[in-house]
């Protein structure tokens, strides 16, 4: 190896980088499920399967979620996945959306969050 002095440097012409290779005796970690159940309100005991990237929730008839509660908008809130985690945002609802009893415009979901929209209180699970 060359002698170097402070502050030079030295070029390597036989580096490589490998990307994205497998280390032995580690597995990638499966797909969680995930889940909105309604714990208060209208509806209470339904449970909604979460495996789309986008749903939309209210009380119209073209929402993926519909909730049957007039204190909810038609279209109240979206549910959107990205990297295998789900964000709530508001619709530009009339009541607004509540993610642990804090009004949120746009909030990431972790296991145990409680959204309130209207009357409908939901509980956010994952791996269940």
């Amino acid at each position: 190896m060359p002698r170097r002095s402070p502050g030079s440097t030295q070029d390597f012409e036989d580096v490589h980088t490998r990307v994205a290779t497998r280390v032995r005796g580690l597995r990638p970690r499966p797909e969680r499920p995930h889940l909105l159940e309604v714990v208060d309100g209208p509806g209470k005991g339904t449970r909604f399967r979460l495996e789309a990237a986008l749903y939309e929730m209210g009380r119209g008839a073209n929402v993926s979620l519909q909730l049957d509660s007039d204190e909810v908008s038609r279209l109240h809130a979206r549910l959107t996945r990205a990297d295998g985690e789900y964000t709530v945002e508001d619709a530009h609802s009339r009541n607004g959306v509540l993610l642990n009893g804090l009004r949120v415009h746009a909030a990431v979901l972790r296991d145990g969050d409680e959204l309130q929209l209207g009357d409908v209180v939901l509980k956010y699970l994952e791996g269940t």
